[in-house]
């Protein structure tokens, strides 16, 4: 609050020399210079000076970090080959969060600073750990300023003891004499020496005060004195609310108190406010005229009011004309939803108690957010409407609905949407539209939860053609929920085994995403149709699009959305197929991670056969068998997925070859057979591993196996190969077995050739190997049949992860227990498991085990 031209170099001075230290504190209540202080410092710097000011809705870790990372952008801190520079939204998983900023971090141009305003604001417990750990692990290339009324709780105090935290107080920013002289005259006011001295030492310095003090005194123009204003400093709310609003104009006495309702304020948002087109001419004017009044550093074009001012603007309101308050709040939700700013607009729209207009907002565009990192949000606002108003309007009750799919309780849905749809009955049509839009998409969402894939397909049946013959809704709208629409229907058919009408329904899906920019639902579609090729086609084209999923993913700091879960138990069905286990399980258990974020019922089911038959291939045939049988325990009773079920039993049958089992595969139900061709080739390996080498053939003569099914092809060949062979066919075992070496090579397939390994096939390939010279090194790599890329690694708990991380650091295990809270003793002994599990000896070697097994 210090007046434009009051010359504080000193403080300039001791700015630049706190921030030599990593990170500086500037910390005193409100009105002490604080934020203008720290902006003339930042101005005089040559390097890049990142501001972001908070507020109370800063408080959850993505919208925090994403401020961070868009003030860094203003500031042109972040390079283009910066990995922040393509970083779509901020990860909603913490460890990816982390690792993706600090990487970003990492190499930001030397010298940058992060101011922090109102650090104070901040009080979620999340945040705050986040921010403490970047502050205790800072780069080189960066330095921290927080600016706040208190101490936030980031243990500082640790900082304080290391010597790596600077301070500034309000003594420091305590006005002198000279200071305060500068500032009285730029009131155009002439006070002697010891009116100045007085002055100062009852205020104590505070910018606040001197500032409310010379303008007190300008206003006055001699009729009072020092004494009548030094005193007791409570009556500086008496002077805002009875001095500067009544020095305003009317209208802008109007102005100010209409608009008091935002925490930031522009043009257009306090012209809709106080329906006026002079907003912008007005909040410069105030700025002018008074550093109440203050422009936002990142956004230029955005205004705020002093705390102290907008707290008494609020009170004159209530009090003066309460009646308007709930309308005031209505123009301002208004503006921000036509501007895209549905949470500000669903935030006024509570506080004016406007329920049905809360339920047309979530109806009309921010219901999708449910499924978005804006969930938490969302769910927050829709709790403040009184559950007796969620019966109210169709629209309220698609919020109840919404809480509801949010709570997991998906079988209650239904009564809340059929009660909707009663109360629809009498409304035109034009209105019942995006009721029904969002009914459908929220029904679907709640079907594909619970795994009823025929509910899936004929509710997004119903909602393409609600969606055909709309006519009130916008087009962006449409386009997103029918990139939807497609998307459900198409995992859908996927899972009841309808593939071509499957795999069309996906690519379209995924191409009406993209064009509509629903990239969440692109990715599950692309992941879609990567585990479509993984089950049922061709190894690469699964590898190539599953890659495409998840560098998207991983662009927009998405790895674990929910929507990615299907990509990655691609890649490890891909690796499985590859003989690449270590990336098979890295890429399982990114699926499982994603997967926790929010269940589904059918990918519960892909989650246990994916590492189901990881475990077969390690050998771990126990551990197989387990997760076989939790996949056909505890379902959901809505659950409605055949072709999964007959994956999962073609998983059972392959464990149960792996076994020794052999007669137990022709022994199982029928529930595998859909499957064809491949049931057909493991009930073929069935009596070819029980020595009835004629079954075998018979099976596999004139076997139709679908082009584009290369995993079943190369099997089939293999095992062609090793029963012509066994039936004295010599010639046409080495041909069948060429044909299969060749798709093998093409689609990188190994898994067939270790599964049928033994002295037969060794002996053909050995065969082949001489026919074909130029296939030598491949042919070696098949008669290895091992894991290519060596053993892995045993599973690291949470907190051994979390250890392994710091390895990568020049922490000693003291600061690592430090900094975690642990004890010396615990650390190490945790650093001890990470080696043992690693197959290192010292540090440097884990590091290098962890980043080879894809773990760091």
């Amino acid at each position: 609050m210090v007046r434009a031209g009051v010359d504080r170099a000193h403080l300039t001075r001791l700015l630049e020399k706190a921030t030599g230290s990593p990170v500086t504190m500037v910390c005193a209540g409100a009105g002490w210079g604080k934020t203008m202080a720290v902006s003339a410092w930042a101005q005089g710097r040559r390097e890049p000076v990142a501001w972001l000011s908070l507020d109370p809705h800063d408080n959850d870790p993505q919208i925090f970090w994403s401020y961070v990372l868009a003030a860094l952008r203003v500031a042109g801190a972040v390079a283009e080959d910066n990995p922040l520079a393509e970083l779509g939204s901020v990860p909603a998983d913490e460890a990816e969060r982390g690792g993706r900023l600090a990487a970003g971090l990492a190499q930001l141009p030397a010298g940058t600073a992060l101011v922090i305003d109102d650090v104070h604001e901040i009080d979620d417990a999340d945040v705050l750990r986040e921010l403490s750990r970047l502050l205790h692990q800072l780069p080189p290339a960066l330095r921290v300023v927080l600016v706040g009324r208190a101490e936030p709780a980031l243990r500082l105090h640790r900082l304080r003891a290391a010597g790596q935290l600077a301070e500034i107080q309000a003594e420091h920013l305590a006005f002198t004499r000279s200071e305060a002289a500068d500032l009285i005259a730029g009131h155009g006011l002439e006070l002697t020496g010891d009116d100045v001295s007085t002055l100062v030492e009852r205020t104590e310095g505070w910018a606040a005060g001197l500032q409310l003090s010379a303008a007190f005194l300008a206003t006055h123009d001699g009729d009072v004195t020092i004494a009548d204003i030094a005193g007791d400093l409570r009556t500086v709310d008496d002077y805002l609310t009875e001095e500067v609003l009544a020095d305003r104009t009317r209208r802008q006495r109007r102005f100010l108190l209409q608009t008091s309702i935002c925490e930031h304020l522009c043009a257009g948002l306090v012209n809709a406010i106080t329906h006026g087109d002079d907003g912008q001419r007005t909040l410069e004017q105030l700025e002018r005229d008074n550093t109440f009044v203050l422009r936002l550093g990142a956004k230029p074009m955005w205004f705020r009011y002093h705390h102290l001012l907008r707290d008494v603007l609020q009170h004159r309101l209530r009090v003066e004309t309460p009646g308007t308050v709930p309308e005031l709040h209505r123009r301002a939700a208004r503006w921000h939803a036509a501007n895209d700013s549905v949470l500000e607009a669903l935030a006024h729209a509570v506080e004016a108690q406007d329920w049905p207009y809360v339920g047309r907002l979530v109806t009309t565009g921010a219901g999708t957010l449910m499924v978005s990192a804006h969930r938490p949000a969302l769910v927050r606002i829709l709790r403040e409407v009184p559950p007796e108003r969620l019966q109210a309007t169709p629209e309220l009750l698609i919020c109840a609905a919404l809480l509801l799919f949010h709570a997991g309780d998906y079988d209650a849905i239904p009564a809340r949407l059929d009660a909707a749809r009663t109360l629809l009955r009498t409304r035109p049509p034009a209105t019942r539209e995006p009721v029904e839009v969002m009914a459908h998409t929220l029904q679907l969402a709640a079907d594909r939860a619970a795994g009823d894939m025929p509910a899936v397909i004929a509710g997004s049946g119903r909602l393409l053609d609600l969606l055909a013959a709309a006519r009130s809704i916008t087009p962006p709208a449409l386009a997103q929920s029918r990139a939807i629409a497609l998307n459900n229907r198409g995992l859908a058919l996927l899972w009841t085994g309808r593939l071509d009408e499957a795999e069309r329904d996906l690519w379209a899906a995924s191409g009406a995403a993209r064009s509509a920019g629903v990239e969440l639902t692109e990715i599950n579609a692309t992941g879609h149709l990567a585990l479509l090729q993984a089950m049922h086609g061709s190894v690469h084209e699964a590898a190539r699009l599953a890659e495409s999923a998840v560098d998207l993913a991983d662009r927009r700091g998405w790895r674990y959305a929910l929507q990615t879960v299907a990509a990655h138990l691609a890649l490890a069905l891909v690796g499985l197929e590859r003989n690449d286990l270590a990336k098979a399980v890295l890429a399982a258990r990114d699926g499982m991670r994603a997967h926790q974020s929010d269940p589904e019922a059918a990918q519960r089911l892909v989650v246990l056969g994916v590492r189901a038959r990881l475990a077969t291939a390690r050998g771990e045939l126990a551990v197989a068998s387990s997760l076989f049988d939790e996949a056909r325990h505890d379902r959901p009773a809505r659950l409605r997925v055949p072709a999964i079920d007959a994956w999962l039993a073609l998983g059972e049958a392959q464990l149960d070859l792996a076994d020794g089992r052999a007669p137990e595969v022709e022994r199982r139900g029928p529930e595998w057979l859909p499957l064809g061709a491949a049931a057909l080739v493991c009930l073929a390996r069935a009596a070819y591993a029980q020595g009835n080498h004629r079954r075998a053939e018979v099976m596999l003569t004139g076997l139709a196996v679908p082009e584009r099914d290369t995993i079943t092809r190369t099997e089939a060949g293999v095992l062609t190969a090793l029963v012509a062979d066994a039936r004295g066919r010599g010639v046409r075992a080495t041909d069948v077995l060429a044909e299969a070496v060749a798709l093998a090579a093409e689609q990188g397939i190994r898994r067939p050739f270790t599964v049928l390994a033994g002295p037969r096939l060794d002996g053909l390939l050995q065969r082949l190997r001489l026919l074909t010279p130029a296939t030598a090194d491949l042919i070696d790599e098949l008669r290895d049949g091992r894991d290519k890329t060596g053993p892995l690694p045993e599973n690291l708990s949470e907190r051994e992860t979390e250890i392994l991380r710091y390895l990568t650091t020049m922490l000693t295990a003291a600061e690592i227990a430090g900094d975690l809270g642990l004890s010396v003793n615990t650390v190490k002994a945790h650093m001890r498991a990470v080696y043992r599990k690693l197959g290192a000896s010292r540090r440097t070697e884990a590091v290098l085990a962890a980043r080879r097994n894809g773990l760091l």
